[in-house]
């Protein structure tokens, strides 16, 4: 179902954020479209303060490539091809970690959206954690999930499983933020944290 690679983002000490969303807006839908083959499903930022660091998260879906395709960005990273692209970024963002996932869903694109994160640790087959998700959406018929995946061997940050969902509004938290209070299979949720588009966040 191909490799879903997301970057965890910071802005960097002493960087404007009128100039850190430009940067970051530039760099990333300048790559998404530039190389077809790599799909920005999420830009988000945390909002509300509610959720862990760092706060921003660009989730890329490349559906027809596994890991192989990091040898691609490889090759053009070692080039000056993406330096247009990737310099004003750089300069006023950093990508803190990264992380390769396995996508156990399609990915829906979404913007102009709130999110609501969980961060889960695995505890069972991916399956079972495919339809416990399933069972969940039918429950929840308001919510899109737009995301659920699960880290590739420990290419990523802790606890390794990442569900997003879109919600329609904030009131709606109370529908799921105590959902999985006490389960431990077939997963374990660690943290979770609200989400809207980059450049509408509330810091």
């Amino acid at each position: 179902m191909g490799l879903i690679y997301i970057e965890y983002i910071s802005r960097r000490p002493g960087v404007d954020m009128t100039d850190f969303r430009a940067g970051v807006t530039h760099g990333q839908e300048g790559w998404d479209t530039s190389y077809g083959e790599d799909q920005l499903v999420l830009n988000i930022g945390r909002t509300w303060r509610l959720g862990p660091e760092p706060e921003y998260l660009a989730v890329w879906y490349s559906p027809q490539a596994g890991v192989d395709r990091i040898d691609v960005w490889d090759r053009i990273f070692r080039s000056d091809e993406e330096n247009p692209l990737e310099r004003p970024f750089f300069q006023v963002a950093r990508i803190d970690v990264a992380g390769c996932y396995a996508p156990l869903i399609e990915p829906v694109y979404a913007r102009n959206g709130t999110y609501y994160a969980e961060f889960f640790r695995v505890q069972a087959d991916l399956d079972t954690v495919r339809n416990f998700y399933a069972a969940r959406t039918q429950r929840h018929s308001r919510f899109a999930l737009n995301l659920l995946v699960s880290r590739i061997g420990k290419l990523g940050p802790e606890p390794g499983g990442l569900a997003i969902w879109q919600i329609p509004n904030f009131a709606a938290l109370e529908e799921i933020a105590q959902e999985l209070d006490g389960i431990r299979l077939p997963v374990e949720l660690v943290t979770a944290g609200t989400y809207m588009d980059f450049g509408y966040e509330i810091l």
